[in-house]
Order: structure tokens, then C-alpha cells, then sequence
């Protein structure tokens, strides 16, 4: 399948995500617009004054409870408090405009996949950033060596719990060779959700990394299951990969259980024997069997040797998954 008709389905999996994001910087602009316009002559006319130039457009699209809250009566802001608040008005229409530019990012080859995660989710935290920003410029607080730098790059760090429930999907092409899942851990709070599409031969089980009992991990070869992460209140993540990786699903449960509920389809029967550009044979081999630890595969799993291993695993506890995984180590350990 092409890679951009694999980009449109990944899109289409995080619409909800998507709709939340533009939502939240399509009203912000529209009430940070609308504060702009209020500005500027007698006290106390601001407000009548930007209804009327707002008209019924700015009525059916801004709230007005919250619009009111933000221009005081009595509230003139400085020339430079204006031009913050100009700012912050062209980042977030700017963004606005970019579309689902905004949610898509590509690896360079030999790139850092966690760097161009960061990179591009600072990016679309310019909205929270320019919104942050739009807020000291109104009451008098902003310092430009503090909070100068949140328009161009806002990382996902400095997010407050809010903004993370709002937090903008991103979609990821990159080559198998660059398919180095472990730092990605780091972005997955709130309601994040990101989609990897990982082009040529890859390593068997890199998501494997990035279980924990509260995040919706899916690794799969097939794109119309992507959709299952977008029902997912919580962070989650999935990779589309070629289909002689391995396959499985960990979805968390409802109950708040430290348990792993996994599903595998598919457990590769060979260890990796060559590195994947900087990928060591060592390092796949130990994702795989960090996988068959978890699932309690053998090295020959499935009865009928086709690498399938139970569809529904039991639940590993992590003592059971430590305690496993350090017999493991100090077995036949070789990969």
C-alpha cells in the first residue's frame, strides 16, 4: 500500500484527536481575535464595539461567557501587550491553516525518531504556547526572557494536565532502520496519540518497548485496524509495519490494574541474525524475546510452527514479567 494512502488511513484513525486539537485553536484564535478588536478606544465600548465588528460569524463561533471574561470593561492593554496578543492571534491561525500538515512528521533517513517526535509535537504545542502567552499579555505578567520562546517551540514538557487532554496525534513515516521505539515512552500521557509507519524491513517487535499497563500499544500490518487506538480515552500507540514483524495488541484495562492485557497474533520464529542500520541483531532479538517473555512463548511457538502465539495470553503480572525476564538472562541469554 502506498505510504501517503497508509498516511490518510493513520489520519483517519485520530480523527477524533484531530477534531478536539483544531476545536480548541480555532476557539482560542476566534476569542483572542475578538480581544484584539476590543481594544483600542473608551473604556467600557470594547465589548459592544467587537460584537458589532464580529457580526454573526464571530457570534455562532465565539463564547461569549468566556469572551466577556477576558475584556473587562475597563481594560486597555499597552502597545505591547497588543502586539503579544497580535502574535499569538497569527501562530494559532497560522497552525489553523496548515491543516493535517500539522499532525504529520517524517524521519529523515539516519534520523533520531524521538527527536523528530519532540520536534514536531513542540511545533503544534505552539498553540498552547501562543494561548499561554495571549494570557500574561492581557493581565500584565508576560516577560519576554521567560516566555518569549513558547510561539516558536512549545514541547510537550511544559504542557500543563489540560493540554495534554487535548494533545495534538501525530502520524510518523520513517524507514525500518530508524524503528527505535524505546525513548517514545516519554510522550505517551494524557490523551497522545501517535501513529508510526514504518517503511522496508523492520525490526520484529520494537513497540514491545512502549508497554505499560496504561497505554494502548497495537502492532500490526494491517491498516484498518489502526481505528481501535482512536477509541482509546488514554495515550496510545501503534506502528504499521511489513508483515513478517511480529503482531500484537496490549489494551488497558477499565479496572486501573497494573496487569498487561495482551494480545498476539504473530511471534516471529527466527531471531534477527544481521543489525538493522544501527539497530543491532542483539537489541531486536531482545525486543523479540522481551515479547515471548510476556506472552509465555517459547523460542518455537504455535503448534503448527507458524510463529502464532495464544491469541489471548493471559495477563503477566510484572512480577511475573521481571522474574522471567531475569531467568531469561542468566539462561542461554545469547541472541
Amino acid at each position: 500500500m502506498p505510504s501517503d494512502e497508509r498516511t490518510r488511513d493513520a489520519l483517519a484513525a485520530v480523527t477524533a484527536a484531530r477534531d478536539d486539537y483544531r476545536s480548541a485553536l480555532v476557539g482560542t484564535a476566534d476569542q483572542l481575535r475578538g480581544l484584539l478588536l476590543a481594544q483600542g478606544g473608551e473604556p467600557g465600548a470594547g465589548l459592544d464595539r467587537a460584537a458589532a465588528e464580529l457580526g454573526n460569524f464571530g457570534a455562532g463561533h465565539i463564547d461569549v461567557e468566556r469572551f466577556a471574561s477576558l475584556v473587562a470593561s475597563d481594560e486597555v492593554l499597552d502597545e505591547a501587550s497588543r502586539g503579544h496578543l497580535a502574535r499569538a492571534v497569527e501562530t494559532l491561525e497560522s497552525l489553523a491553516a496548515a491543516g493535517d500538515d500539522v499532525f504529520v512528521a517524517q524521519v529523515p533517513a539516519g534520523g533520531d525518531l524521538s527527536e523528530t517526535v519532540a520536534r514536531a509535537l513542540g511545533e503544534a504545542g505552539r498553540a498552547y504556547g501562543a494561548a499561554r502567552t495571549a494570557e500574561l499579555a492581557r493581565t500584565g505578567r508576560f516577560k519576554a526572557d521567560e516566555h518569549g520562546r513558547w510561539i516558536d517551540h512549545f514541547p510537550p514538557a511544559q504542557w500543563s494536565r489540560i493540554e495534554r487532554e487535548i494533545a495534538p496525534p501525530l502520524v510518523v513515516s520513517l524507514r525500518g532502520e530508524d524503528f527505535r521505539a524505546g525513548g517514545l515512552a516519554d510522550f505517551l500521557d494524557g490523551t497522545q496519540k501517535i501513529v508510526l509507519i514504518v517503511e522496508g524491513k523492520s525490526p520484529p517487535a520494537a513497540l514491545v518497548r512502549c508497554l505499560t499497563p496504561g497505554v494502548h500499544v497495537l502492532q500490526t500490518d494491517d491498516p484498518a485496524t489502526l481505528a481501535r487506538i482512536g477509541d482509546t480515552e488514554g495515550p496510545a500507540i501503534a506502528a504499521l509495519v511489513p508483515s513478517d514483524a511480529a503482531r500484537f495488541e496490549h489494551r488497558p484495562g477499565s479496572d486501573g490494574s497494573p496487569r498487561l492485557r495482551l494480545t498476539v497474533e504473530m511471534v516471529p520464529e527466527e531471531d534477527p541474525k544481521r543489525s538493522l542500520g544501527r539497530i543491532s541483531a542483539f537489541q531486536q532479538a531482545e525486543e523479540l524475546r522481551l515479547l515471548r517473555v510476556l506472552t509465555g512463548a517459547t523460542r518455537s511457538v504455535g503448534a503448527a510452527g507458524d510463529g502464532a502465539a495464544g491469541a489471548d495470553a493471559a495477563p503477566a503480572t510484572d512480577a511475573d514479567v521481571l522474574a522471567a525476564w531475569i531467568l531469561g538472562q542468566g539462561g542461554d541469554g545469547a541472541a
